[in-house]
């Protein structure tokens, strides 16, 4: 610090101010100089030792995230546009994958009370089994925040993708395309988004007109992996029985995979897209963009509700707050699948 001070004319004081927070707001430093001295410690390499920040009362400077699977497509997005948006406030991310869960999330904890990170955020995404456990140990606990899934626990704080409006717009997109026939596709019924879906399809289908019993609701794909040699074979079928049996002239998918497999199997029927059935995705993952056609998908808003996320554990998350529970409209995006 010695050699930033020197170098900016200013004082220690000063330049321990601007680059650990120290000083309580007494040492007072001009935004010129502020930017002279950051720019000064980056150009000598400066990096700030951790324990006497800690020392000084700041964080680590840490957040760990945790997630169910790193080779998941929505989870890379996920922690990329988390790195970037943690980045832009000065914090780094620690990268924490937990099939089970509940002993990983006992060890963070017991970190962030040693100090050792300053926060937890947990990716609320095709884990759902470990939704229950996830809510007794972060309820009531502030510095962790559950993103993108609901978790079901007014106790948890929580940035969560509102699915309603994405699943009302993409109902009114297809009665806006003249179809009246859709089905929803999906591999589980038991989670929250779920619920909240195919309550969001079902109240804009009545105002709609549109034919959306309990019959055109299909739980079907639970396990059906792309490795697997039936995975076409029982898309194939599967949308056989969409035309022939329920007569759809729609499909609502409970992921963009589901979707593309679809794509795939209603083609080898010889039905266009877009023409004979519409199709629609949900997740907005790059591969919806790239297909042919460009798959028509509802977007989760990931960057918007990731840098949520990081405010809060930035500015709002301090011992005894109360939790809340914040929510990012999904959006949908339309291209040539409907």
């Amino acid at each position: 610090m010695v050699d930033i001070a020197q170098k900016a004319g200013v004082s220690r004081m000063a330049v321990s101010a601007v680059l650990m927070g120290t000083g309580n707001g007494r040492v007072r430093v001009s935004t010129e100089t502020a930017e002279r001295i950051r720019k000064i410690a980056d150009d000598l390499g400066y990096r700030p030792n951790r324990a006497a920040q800690q020392l000084a009362g700041r964080g680590s400077g840490i957040v760990a995230v945790v997630a169910n699977d790193c080779r998941n497509f929505l989870t890379q997005r996920a922690l990329a546009w988390l790195h970037e948006a943690a980045q832009q406030d000065g914090l780094r991310v620690m990268a924490q994958f937990a099939p089970e869960g509940p002993v990983t999330l006992e060890q963070l904890i017991q970190d962030v009370r040693a100090g050792w990170v300053d926060g937890i955020v947990y990716l609320a995404f095709e884990n759902e089994q470990q939704w229950p456990v996830v809510a007794e140990l972060f309820g009531g606990f502030p510095q962790a925040v559950v993103a993108i899934g609901d978790v079901g626990d007014p106790r948890v704080n929580s940035v969560i993708s509102d699915v309603v409006p994405g699943a009302r717009a993409s109902m009114a997109h297809l009665k806006d395309q003249g179809r009246s026939r859709p089905v929803f596709i999906a591999e589980e019924d038991e989670s929250l988004a779920f619920r909240h879906r195919r309550e969001a399809y079902r109240a804009a289908a009545e105002e709609l007109g549109l034919d959306f019993d309990d019959r055109r609701i299909v739980i079907e794909t639970r396990g059906w992996l792309v490795s697997s040699p039936e995975y076409y074979e029982r898309f194939d079928r599967l949308a056989r029985r969409i035309v022939d049996d329920l007569g759809a002239d729609a499909v609502l998918c409970d992921t963009d995979f589901t979707a593309v497999a679809l794509c795939r199997a209603f083609r080898r029927l010889g039905l266009r897209i877009a023409e004979a059935v519409s199709v629609i995705g949900w997740g907005d993952l790059q591969m919806a963009a790239m297909f042919d056609p460009p798959l028509t998908t509802v977007s989760l808003e990931l960057p918007t509700l990731l840098r949520r996320v990081v405010a809060r554990l930035r500015d709002e998350l301090v011992p005894g707050e109360s939790p809340r529970i914040e929510r990012v409209a999904t959006q949908l995006v339309v291209r040539e699948s409907s």
